[in-house]
């Protein structure tokens, strides 16, 4: 498999520029956005053709969700990522490097970002993919469709996914050196998981 990794220190100007104008190969298949900020988060689906102009769940502690605009809450996240099977555009603000300074990443198997990043896939050489696995918390039941209870913390958590199931699984790949240490990991997809009984 042929890897890409590209990354660069950006303003939030070029930041917002390249989120309106990313090219996957699959634009009618929608990614997945999980944005944080100090005053609420998300975890959606992104429409490629709609870009910043989706609206997205936004959520927020001790209040239900609302739906804002990805223009409106992307200038204001602190950390980020896209992510779809073939890539995951990842970023944060560095407030040290500068008022403005979105490190951002790109790893993935398609070119998304074209010139807006530094091509980093050198650095790929010496290391290793592999995929794996893990449950996302909650659990969904015939009372809550839509919704994944987690009672340890406590919430209710709204994964994007085609079809309810009890269970989601976030799939990773992740790149590691000889010696079993990861240097990349990168969510690749959310899957519904139906626990047999």
């Amino acid at each position: 498999m042929t890897a890409i990794l590209k990354a660069s220190d950006l303003t939030q100007e070029k930041f917002l520029a390249l989120m309106k104008n990313l090219h996957p190969d699959t634009p009618q298949v929608p990614g997945r956005i999980w944005l944080e900020a100090p005053d609420g988060w998300a975890l959606d689906w992104w429409e490629w053709e709609a870009g910043l102009r989706r609206k997205l769940r936004w959520c927020g502690a001790g209040r239900a969700p609302i739906g804002e605009y990805a223009d409106a809450c992307l200038p204001r996240s602190t950390a980020g990522r896209l992510f779809a099977p073939e890539g995951e555009l990842r970023w944060r603000t560095i407030h040290a490097l500068g008022e403005s300074c979105w490190r951002t990443v790109f790893l993935g198997t398609t070119d998304w970002v074209k010139t807006a990043l530094e091509d980093q896939s050198h650095v790929l050489a010496q290391l290793e993919p592999s995929h794996d696995s893990f449950f996302l918390w909650g659990q969904q039941t015939e009372e809550t469709p839509d919704e994944w209870i987690e009672m340890r913390i406590p919430h209710r958590f709204r994964y994007p996914v085609t079809d309810n199931a009890a269970r989601v699984k976030v799939i990773i790949e992740r790149w590691t050196d000889h010696t079993g240490e990861p240097h990349f990991v990168r969510l690749c997809e959310l899957q519904s998981y139906q626990e047999e009984k």
